[in-house]
């Protein structure tokens, strides 16, 4: 069962992992990352993240600033607790993917969609039934329908690959990889 949400612009409810929030910290492009998140053409949407994601990105010593735009939830309800076991088996490791557990926990209870970077998590996200997108595809999202041009989303790709983000275009190579995957 895939969950759909939202309007035909997008989800109503982005439920954020760690890595594009952390990268987009580095590259002191987080207040523009909330822009993008915070509405797909004319429809507002609700962006949320667990604590654990908070407490993740806080442990590298991160400034939390500029996150005004996300709302911290906790898993703590049983049927998020239920969730989060089973979903702690399926990505997380002995110490790596606790946040992505913790989002698609959330996103899977509350049918929202969850933003995942983490290759192997997305696709089990996936396999598994849950609306799971990268990164790229909110900001490819925001571009065609007109939030922001290709040229300032390609700069602010271009800067999370420049504070390590693994993403699968190079710098300049935005625009281009959208398009072959009709994202664009």
């Amino acid at each position: 069962m895939t969950i759909s949400t939202g309007s035909p612009d997008g989800p109503a409810v982005l439920a954020w992992d760690t890595s594009p929030l952390l990268h987009a910290i580095r590259a002191e492009k987080i207040d523009l990352l909330g822009l993008i998140a915070q509405h797909c053409g004319r429809t507002p949407r609700r962006n949320v993240t667990t604590q654990a994601v908070v407490s993740e990105i806080s442990h590298y010593g991160l400034p939390l600033a500029g996150l005004d735009w996300l709302e911290v939830v906790h898993v703590d309800d049983l049927a998020e607790i239920e969730a989060l076991v089973a979903w702690m088996a399926r990505v997380a490791g002995a110490k790596s993917h606790h946040g992505e557990a913790t989002v698609l926990a959330w996103a899977e209870v509350h049918r929202a969609v969850a933003v995942v970077d983490d290759a192997d998590a997305r696709r089990i996200g996936l396999r598994e039934g849950l609306d799971v997108r990268g990164s790229l595809r909110v900001v490819a999202d925001a571009v065609r329908v007109g939030d922001i041009t290709a040229h300032a989303a390609t700069a602010l790709v271009d800067a999370m690959i420049a504070t390590g983000a693994r993403y699968p275009c190079p710098r300049g190579g935005f625009v281009t990889w959208a398009r072959q995957h009709r994202l664009l």
